[in-house]
């Protein structure tokens, strides 16, 4: 060859580009990686932040709630105590008008959270009345709502929404309690008790909390606006989208974003209702101020990743330029190589010169063309080409070797005896020490048993061996695929998941052969019925699934659309057809679900199928159905609740605590035992968590068994004691546990089984278990207690249990709940209820005892009004049984 040429490697060029690729993806895929590394640890601190606030939000409003409903408690008591004297022998002989106003005004007094009391007869006139500014026989029929106050059955009570009061120039809501005689008794109460009791509660920076009733009325506000105050927006109309679709929801509570009707500010809020009265609190915190930290966060790391970003590009320009230096090298080194190894290899190979004219060709050539050396020289490569390319197809190839000078890719040629067969070309431009090209050299390899092995596994990978249908990988693939689109439009699709009906039974009958052949013509006759452009898959077994596409963007019409094809699927599969001669009946069940642009992801969209097909076996099978999101949460509770709940005993997560009850002089009376959950993943579970999961799972069955019959055994061991055997065990009763038609003969059992003194056991019911088959749990208490066992009413004050029912109950005990014990030195209307129950206690001949008790001034003031029994921190915490003090000193 002229000027000694010698055979340039074609791809010396590519590897450098190659590796300058591969340094410019690491460099890009790191940016990304650490970009999607940040960006995942950003918006998890995102979600939490948002959680925290929500759950401030959540709190604060059960918060403002429980102090609402204490307020309206003790109207309660009072209207009961009112009502109680009223309807007494004593207060119907001796009250006069006067007298009656004069016993009201000092019941009001002693309250000072009511504004007025009163008594009004049947027709709507004042009888009696704790203010002077409300004589006898002054008419309050024509107030706001007085006129259904009046409709009151006796004992019946009711709370109004805020309204204007002419007489006192100022807004009242009135708790009132219908009599016997057909009057009423009401306590008004100003706004400005929720707005002072709203004031006082701690609030940071950015939050709000708001009481409106159920017309949308602006009942308190703290903090109020500066602008007019919270008297100026008092009693207004609150409109805007959080208060009208909470109200319209029915649902006790909702957490929403978005911005306020009264200032425009974008909050964070929580709306919880306030128990059965009409009145809705709204708490709220500013979105800038709860996410400041998180956006002061995001700042730092998009520094972070600025800084990553400008030190990857300088050591990546050095590394570039590094690899331009090698790779003279590395070329040189190739084009000695070449020259000596080009005609051994087992690559098919060209020479040919700057004009294209082939000068050699080595045997793999002619092994894979079919031409031989002598039979190509001096043509040009050309004769090789199958027609299959088109001019812009080669115009692109000799673009990239006149650019580049290399060129690879794949193409289809011609063989010698007319074949077409595919194959890898590769081609590279030689040029001289002066820089002009003299050759171009050219190797290929034959890929036709690479594509028909490629053929075969694409086959066996993606379709049904025994159908030929696409299998549940290739569906996976194409629903991926169309929820890619689907995000870019708004154009429903559908899947629906197919399950033979009985066909396992068919199956073991008949044979495995005979199953084969039903499954081939079910997919036939499935597959005459369904369009090209969708997917008929074979799940595997008896199990088929349909992809429906471009079903339109209106979701009536979609399930329109996907029903039709579904009915067309059921009428296929009950069409009569022969199987080796044999009449053949398949019928099968059909579940549906349409997906969009705001679809879940596919494994949500497959589980939604999953429950729909369940849905439709459930209802019978041989129909169809479309997927129902309430059933599928039931399932995911339930499933939730088999995983954790039902496997706590058996795994022996769950525990008793014990915490003393003691007496005034501080000896220790008894204990209380308490649930405790060490979950393995969670830790410590809240009892006022899994409790209402347990319950509403009907869990609480077999644990209340476990826990009920733990404590008698130690009751039993303390028997035994000297130190103990006088301890009174009080143990929490469920009230789906004591609804059981059996709980009598359960409790029963378990006292002859451990031998615990029936005496001593104390079963802690709540005021709920009488709001329905009153006369039920009377008598099951009547029977324990014809054992000697004994019932405490816990959580007193909280419900609306009937006074007078409570007479009726073998009750040993009223339990002051710990909400009112823990605010009674601080809010009067707590002391009030505290009072109230020692009171009714009392005459009732009743043990009192109160839970929470924390501090020595709690317990001192309980002692001084009457209490005798106490529960709480002061004297210990809840601990296991081991570490139980004897005394409560210890």
């Amino acid at each position: 060859m002229p000027h000694s040429p010698g055979l340039a490697p074609f791809d010396s060029e590519l590897h450098i580009q190659r590796d300058r690729r591969r340094a410019i993806i690491v460099y890009v895929g790191g940016m990304l990686l650490l970009l999607a590394v940040i960006g995942a640890f950003a918006l998890e601190q995102y979600r939490r932040d948002t959680q925290a606030a929500e759950e401030r939000n959540s709190a604060r409003a059960d918060l403002v709630a429980e102090w609402v409903s204490s307020i309206f408690s003790a109207s309660e008591v009072v209207l009961a105590s009112v009502s109680a004297h009223l309807e007494g022998e004593a207060g119907a002989e001796d009250d006069t008008p006067a007298a009656l106003a004069h016993w009201l005004g000092v019941l009001d007094a002693d309250l000072g959270l009511l504004d007025r009391i009163s008594v009004l007869g049947a027709q709507g006139r004042v009888l009696a009345s704790s203010r002077g500014d409300y004589p006898p026989g002054r008419p309050l029929g024509g107030l706001p709502y007085y006129h259904r106050l009046l409709t009151l059955a006796p004992g019946e009570q009711a709370v109004t929404p805020l309204f204007w009061s002419p007489a006192d120039r100022g807004y009242r809501v009135v708790h009132a309690r219908g009599l016997a005689d057909g009057g009423v008794v009401s306590v008004e109460l100003k706004p400005e008790v929720f707005y002072h009791g709203l004031a006082s509660m701690s609030m940071a920076v950015g939050q709000s909390t708001a009481i409106v009733d159920t017309e949308q009325q602006l009942v308190a506000r703290f903090p109020a606006f500066e602008e007019g105050g919270s008297q100026g927006m008092l009693g207004k109309t609150v409109h805007g989208a959080l208060i009208e679709t909470f109200l319209e929801s029915g649902t006790q509570r909702g957490s929403y974003r978005l911005r306020s009707a009264l200032d425009d500010e974008e909050r964070f809020f929580d709306a919880r209702r306030i128990g059965d009265l009409p009145f809705v609190t709204v708490v709220g915190e500013e979105v800038s101020v709860a996410l400041a930290g998180w956006v002061q966060r995001l700042w730092l790391y998009l520094s972070i990743v600025a800084m990553a970003a400008g030190l990857g590009g300088l050591l990546l320009r050095h590394y570039l330029n590094r690899l331009r230096l090698e790779g003279g090298l590395r070329q040189h080194e190739a084009q000695l190589r070449i020259a000596a190894a080009a005609f051994e290899t087992h690559l098919g190979m060209l020479i040919t010169d700057a004009e294209g004219v082939i000068l050699r060709a080595n045997d793999t050539f002619t092994r894979i063309t079919g031409y031989s050396e002598e039979e190509v020289l001096g043509r040009t490569p050309s004769l090789l080409s199958s027609g299959l390319h088109d001019e812009a197809f080669y115009a692109q190839m000799w673009d990239s070797i006149t650019r580049r000078d290399s060129w690879q890719g794949e193409i289809w040629n011609r063989r010698r005896d007319g074949e077409v067969f595919p194959e890898w070309l590769t081609i590279g431009a030689v040029r001289n020490a002066q820089n002009e090209l003299t050759h171009y050299v050219a190797t290929l390899s034959d890929l036709t048993e690479r594509k028909a092995a490629e053929r075969e596994i694409h086959q066996l990978a993606f379709f049904d061996p025994l159908t030929g249908l696409p299998n549940r990988r290739l569906l996976m693939d194409r629903l991926q695929g169309l929820l890619r689109d689907s995000k870019r439009g708004d154009r429903f699709g559908a899947l629906i998941y197919l399950d033979l009906d009985n066909f396992k039974r068919v199956n073991d009958t008949e044979g495995h052969r005979r199953g084969d052949q039903r499954l081939r013509q079910v997919a036939e006759r499935l597959s005459s019925v369904t369009r090209e452009t969708d997917t008929l898959a074979r799940l595997g077994g008896d199990e088929f699934a349909l992809l429906l596409h471009d079903l339109g963007e209106c979701p009536e019409e979609a399930a329109k659309s996907a029903e039709e094809v579904a009915l067309k699927l059921l009428s296929a599969l009950q069409a009569p057809q022969m199987l080796d001669g044999e009449p053949l009946v398949v019928t099968g069940s059909l579940g549906v679900t349409l997906f969009h642009e705001h679809a879940v992801n596919l494994d949500g969209i497959l589980q939604q199928a999953d429950t729909a097909l369940f849905q439709a076996k459930a209802a019978g099978r041989d129909t169809l159905s479309f997927f129902d999101p309430d059933i599928q949460e039931r399932l995911q509770v339930r499933a939730r609740l088999e995983s954790d709940l039902r496997q706590a005993l058996p795994r022996g997560e769950l525990q008793l605590y014990y915490q003393p009850q003691v007496t005034a002089a501080g000896e220790m009376c008894g204990v209380e035992a308490l649930l405790r959950w060490q979950h393995p993943g969670r830790g410590v579970v809240s009892p006022g968590e899994f409790i209402p999961l347990a319950e509403e799972s009907r869990v609480i069955l077999a644990i209340g068994g476990w826990a009920l019959e733990s404590a008698c055994r130690q009751l039993a061991v303390w028997a035994a004691d000297t130190e103990r055997q006088h301890l009174v065990m009080a143990v929490n009763v469920s009230p789906v546990q004591f609804r059981e038609g059996d709980f009598v003969e359960q409790v029963l059992a378990i006292l002859d089984a451990t031998r615990a003194p029936a005496k001593r056991l104390k079963l802690e019911v709540t005021e709920s278990l009488f709001m329905e088959e009153r006369d039920d749990a009377r008598a099951k208490m009547l029977r324990l207690s014809e054992r000697g066992v004994t019932f405490s009413l816990d959580d007193f004050g909280t419900g609306y249990s009937s006074l007078s029912y409570l007479k009726r109950l073998p009750l040993a005990q009223l339990k002051i709940d710990q909400s009112f014990v823990r605010d009674l030195l601080e809010d009067q209307a707590s002391a009030a209820i505290v009072t109230s129950v020692i009171s009714l206690a009392r005459s009732l001949e009743l043990d009192v005892i109160a839970e929470g008790v924390e501090t020595e001034a709690q317990r001192d003031w309980l002692i001084n009004h009457g209490c005798t029994r106490f529960q709480g921190y002061l004297f210990s915490r809840p601990q296991p049984i081991e570490w139980l003090p004897v005394s409560a000193a210890g």
